[in-house]
């Protein structure tokens, strides 16, 4: 018999809620188990496979090389086994279970919108959403936490499978009260004659917006970076700078004129969003279901998830 078949199901069920808690007594509450009955399982486990997968440092708890090995198997068999449920349920004709998104902070203005609309369509599906930045979104492609992400930006560094589904403009916001509020057709040189908030280092926005002006050899020394589109957004209404932002992410700020968007030479730049997973990723019936329904022409995604900041454009133009 093989080493992983000595391990039953249950063992390995105890094991991996030890390794989400580190400590016995909490993972034992989660399991309705008491204390000394998880310490059972795991010793069991660990003398049918001949290995330590724990050991403690002073009061820590650590897990051992063959711990490590066995935690990333367990990773893998408890969500073959999840996929296994969500395919037996597709089968009966519904489809069911846990999936969970992360995106890029610029997208957590329409992406609940379009979980919301996923979820009308398959009630029966429990959603989950982290917003991360992309530095940390690059982390957790590196780990391979995440079954789909949403993001402007794909590093291209790792073998990633990538799929368009919507518009993402960036655009270049100011305050009502700036100089250029109002202008027509200005010049994109005239951006290095006003001081200019950048997002930081890593952020998906400022990439594509330096790739955009090393391209037209045009150079903008930041008066500002600030870590969060929130915070520029305020620095802009407070007009310290101009910035250049995602349009999805100030929709309602131009809706009600806290702040305008430039009309700039050669902007909006316009870039896209991407659903992202890795190469070859055994994706469940959920994800499956999921990437069709944003890329699906009978769902109008682009309208659902652009329908505030058409609102603000068709208000905009009968102003005009």
């Amino acid at each position: 018999m093989s080493i992983a078949m000595r391990a039953t199901l249950r063992q390995l069920k105890v094991f991996k809620q030890v390794t989400l808690t580190m400590n016995y007594t909490k993972a034992s509450q989660q399991l309705g188990l008491t204390q000394p009955a998880v310490s059972i399982q795991l010793k069991q486990l660990e003398s049918n496979l001949d290995l330590s997968l724990f050991e403690k440092v002073g009061k820590k708890l650590f897990l051992t090389p063959a711990g490590e090995a066995l935690n990333d198997f367990c990773d893998e068999i408890f969500a073959r086994f999840d996929s296994m449920d969500m395919t037996l349920s597709a089968l009966k004709g519904s489809l069911e279970g846990d999936f969970s998104l992360a995106a890029v902070s610029s997208a957590k203005y329409f992406t609940p919108h379009l979980l919301g609309a996923f979820h009308k369509r398959y009630p029966k599906v429990n959603l989950g959403l982290d917003i991360v930045n992309r530095e940390q979104m690059i982390q957790r492609l590196q780990e391979n936490k995440d079954e789909l992400v949403i993001m402007g930006l794909v590093p291209e560094s790792m073998s990633l499978t990538c799929h368009p589904f919507v518009d993402n403009p960036i655009v270049i916001v100011a305050s009502p009260n700036h100089v250029l509020a109002g202008k027509k057709n200005i010049k994109l040189a005239a951006l290095s004659q006003h001081p200019f908030i950048f997002r930081e280092k890593g952020s998906g926005t400022r990439k594509a917006l330096e790739d955009f002006l090393q391209s037209h050899q045009l150079t903008l020394q930041p008066n500002m970076v600030l870590g969060s589109s929130e915070t520029i957004k305020q620095a802009v209404m407070a007009d310290l700078g101009i910035s250049a932002l995602s349009r999805h992410s100030v929709t309602l700020e131009l809706a009600t004129k806290c702040l305008v968007e430039l009309d700039i030479e050669a902007f909006p730049l316009l870039k896209s969003w991407y659903l992202v997973h890795h190469e070859g990723k055994h994706l469940s019936p959920i994800a499956q279901a999921f990437i069709s329904f944003a890329l699906s022409s009978e769902e109008n995604v682009a309208g659902l998830c652009n329908r505030f900041l058409e609102r603000h454009f068709v208000e905009k133009h009968e102003s005009h």
